[in-house]
């Protein structure tokens, strides 16, 4: 006789230690803990590559800018371009170079050409126009001061053509 199978019973199932479980769980958290990092260390990466293709873009910008103003410089042009010099900061340098007894009258200022200044001046005396015209002859912030048609009888009304060229003092 053989023996058969009892088929009233099954087999028991095997358990699973409970350290083999914690185990899985601390894989599967590890992977995705990795997972979020390399995410992050991504969109870090791709943020990093903007910032730094804009700074290589400013950087060129400013590269082509220097270029242009030492080409500038060379030709004989400003040192600072006119149109990058405020109007404030011209008129206090031509406020630094003014004697007392001398005033302006008016001011115009030709950004187009290079910093064009036309000065409308008024001197008591001979002597001040003499030493305004010396002050800006010797400031480093104008060049080719030429002075226009005057008359020392009394009082000095006449107009002052320079250039800004800008710098400091």
């Amino acid at each position: 006789m053989s023996r058969q199978p009892d088929f009233s019973t099954s087999p028991r199932p095997r358990r699973v230690p409970t350290w083999e479980r914690l185990a899985v769980l601390a894989g599967v958290a590890a992977l995705l803990l990795a997972g979020a990092g390399a995410w992050r260390a991504r969109e870090e990466a791709r943020d990093a590559r903007a910032r730094l293709a804009d700074v290589r873009r400013e950087a060129d910008a400013s590269a082509l800018r220097l270029r242009s103003l030492e080409s500038r410089a060379r030709a004989g042009a400003p040192r600072l371009p006119a149109s990058e010099a405020p109007p404030a900061r011209i008129v206090a340098a031509l406020a630094s170079v003014l004697p007392g007894d001398a005033r302006l009258e008016g001011l115009s200022t030709d950004y187009q050409h290079g910093g064009l200044l036309e000065l409308a001046v008024e001197a008591r005396e001979a002597a001040a126009w003499d030493r305004l015209l010396d002050r800006l002859s010797r400031d480093p912030r104008f060049d080719d001061v030429r002075p226009g048609p005057e008359s020392r009888d009394a009082e000095v009304k006449s107009t002052v053509r320079a250039r800004w060229a800008g710098g400091s003092r």
